[in-house]
C-alpha cells in the first residue's frame, strides 16, 4: 500500500512540473463563472457529434503547421489551448525551445498527454488579464451598493506572459473571451444590451493587441449560423465585435458545430472559421 501511495505521488509531482500558475484562479471563481461546466461540455459534444470537427481541426492544425513552417521560436505560446484538439503540439514542440499553453483551465487529461514533452508547459491564467476576477468584484459592489462596474473596468490590466514570446497563437478563443464573463455578468447585474456589447468588444480588441505583426496567428469563428432542423429557416449573427485587420492569404472555412440540435436545440449549428497571420 506505501508503495502504491509512493508511486501515485511521484506520478503526481512528475505532471505537476508541467503545470505553473502565471496568476492563480481560484477554484470556486472558474466553477461560478462557469468555466469548469463549459470546458467539460466542449469535449462532450466533441464526442456526441462523431467526427463533425474533423475537417475543422484538421485545417486549424495544418494552418498553425504552416504559419510556423521554416522558423525556430525560443518561446512560442499558445493562447486558448483547450482539449489541444485543435493544436499540432508536437510540431510545435519540434520548433520551439519551449511551449506555453495558456488557458484558464486545463483538464488532467491534457497535463497527463503533457508528460512526454519536456519543453511544454501549460499555464492556468486569466487571458483576459484581470476580466474573471473583476467580474466576480463587479458582482459583489453590485449585491453590496446596487452600482454597476463601468465596461472599462473589466479590462483595467491587460495579459502578461511569464515568459516573454516571440510567437503567440490564438486558438478559437477571439470570439470567446468575454463569453464567460459577460453570461456570468448577466445573471446577475441588470447590464443592457449595450453594454455587454461594449465589454465583449473591450476584451476582443485587448486580446487583439495581443497580436504582433509578424508574430503572431489568429484562428477565430465570426459568424454563427442556425439551421432549423425541422422548417429549415436560417438565421445567422456576427460574433466579433472588432474589425480585424486587412491581411493576405486569410483563410476562411465552416466548422459544422452541432449537426444534431442539442447546442441550439432543434437547429444545425455551423461557425464560419477565420485564419490569418498578422
Amino acid at each position: 500500500m506505501k508503495n502504491a501511495l509512493k508511486s501515485f505521488i511521484l506520478k503526481q509531482l512528475h505532471w505537476n512540473k508541467h503545470i505553473r500558475h502565471v496568476k492563480q484562479i481560484p477554484t470556486h471563481l472558474l466553477r461560478r463563472l462557469g468555466f469548469r461546466s463549459e470546458c467539460q461540455g466542449l469535449i462532450d459534444r466533441y464526442i456526441q457529434v462523431e467526427g463533425a470537427w474533423d475537417e475543422h481541426l484538421t485545417r486549424t492544425r495544418a494552418f498553425v503547421v504552416n504559419a510556423v513552417a521554416g522558423r525556430k521560436f525560443k518561446n512560442l505560446a499558445v493562447l486558448g489551448s483547450g482539449w489541444l484538439l485543435d493544436l499540432p503540439l508536437e510540431d510545435l514542440a519540434a520548433v520551439s525551445g519551449h511551449v506555453w499553453l495558456y488557458d484558464a483551465l486545463h483538464p488532467a487529461q491534457v497535463i497527463h498527454r503533457l508528460s512526454k514533452y519536456s519543453n511544454v508547459t501549460a499555464v492556468s491564467a486569466d487571458i483576459t488579464g484581470s476580466g474573471m476576477v473583476n467580474a466576480w468584484e463587479a458582482v459583489r459592489q453590485y449585491r453590496r451598493t446596487g452600482v454597476k462596474a463601468s465596461p472599462e473596468s473589466f479590462c483595467s490590466t491587460k495579459f502578461r506572459a511569464g515568459e516573454v514570446p516571440d510567437y503567440v497563437i490564438s486558438l478559437n478563443l477571439l470570439s470567446q473571451i468575454g463569453v464567460m464573463i459577460t453570461g456570468y455578468l448577466q445573471r446577475h447585474i441588470p447590464y443592457t444590451t449595450e453594454e455587454v456589447e461594449k465589454i465583449n468588444r473591450l476584451l476582443q480588441q485587448a486580446h487583439l493587441e495581443l497580436m504582433e505583426t509578424d508574430k503572431s496567428c489568429l484562428v477565430t469563428d465570426i459568424r454563427e449560423t442556425n439551421i432549423d432542423l425541422a422548417g429549415g429557416q436560417v438565421e445567422s449573427s456576427e460574433l466579433l465585435q472588432i474589425v480585424l485587420p486587412d491581411k493576405p492569404g486569410i483563410e476562411t472555412w465552416e466548422w459544422i458545430f452541432d449537426p444534431n440540435g442539442e447546442y441550439r436545440p432543434g437547429k444545425k449549428t455551423i461557425l464560419r472559421i477565420l485564419a490569418m497571420e498578422l
